[in-house]
């Protein structure tokens, strides 16, 4: 088994440039601020895109920035490695990240959570995973050892692992890992043995399920 590099971890400077700025849709923003508590790679690189803007905004100037500028800048952080630092432990309890706990008013330890299939249970969190469009947050939970059905997607999901892992293709992601997949993959992620594997999820609309009884069970369960 392949373990789960770097770039998996520190995310596209996109993405956090435009949480820095503000930009990103109020699903995706908690997902990156939920990681940024677990991760310090991230939390590193959110630190720096937003102490340049504020550096930039206090220079009060009009001149442009050279095309290298940036490049230049982030040539100058610490290179990450494969061999990046290890996701802060789940806190006592199973609690969720400060972020997550300020929406649900309690931690992972206290959820209510709705049972969609033997093994498999979720909790919403914003919008309604029954709805066609728009971003949608979630908190999955399923069993270690299950294997979830073959599924696309409608535009992005994004994963972000709270507790326990799971295996897709060749790459493990655990606490920590944000998988990022767009309606161009097909996957079906086999949950580690062991400890549960609880995601925050965000999802653009429903998942494209393969094969005639995930399609039945999804008219049920709305996912």
């Amino acid at each position: 088994m392949t373990q789960k590099t770097s770039h998996n971890v520190v995310m596209d400077e996109d993405i956090i440039t435009d949480y820095a700025a503000g930009k990103l849709s109020p699903a995706k923003h908690i997902m990156v601020a939920c990681q940024s508590e677990i991760s310090d790679a991230v939390a590193q690189r959110i630190a720096f895109q937003e102490g340049l803007a504020a550096s930039m905004l206090e220079q009060g100037t009009s001149e442009p920035l050279s095309p290298l500028f940036m490049g230049n800048a982030l040539a100058a952080l610490p290179q990450q490695t494969h061999n990046h630092p290890p996701a802060a432990p789940a806190p006592s309890g199973g609690l969720a990240p400060q972020s997550l706990r300020h929406m649900l008013g309690h931690g992972l330890k206290d959820m209510q959570w709705k049972s969609m299939v033997p093994g498999v249970a979720v909790h919403d969190v914003l919008g309604n995973r029954h709805t066609k469009d728009g971003d949608r947050l979630y908190l999955l939970k399923a069993k270690g050892g299950m294997k979830m059905p073959q599924h696309s997607h409608n535009g992005e999901e994004w994963t972000l692992i709270l507790t326990g892992s799971y295996t897709t293709g060749d790459t493990r992601y655990a606490r920590g890992d944000l998988h990022i997949e767009d309606e161009t993959e097909t996957h079906a992620p086999h949950i580690d043995e062991g400890e549960d594997c609880i995601c925050l999820v965000m999802t653009q609309g429903p998942l494209k399920m393969q094969g005639w009884l995930p399609k039945m069970v999804q008219r049920v369960v709305g996912i």
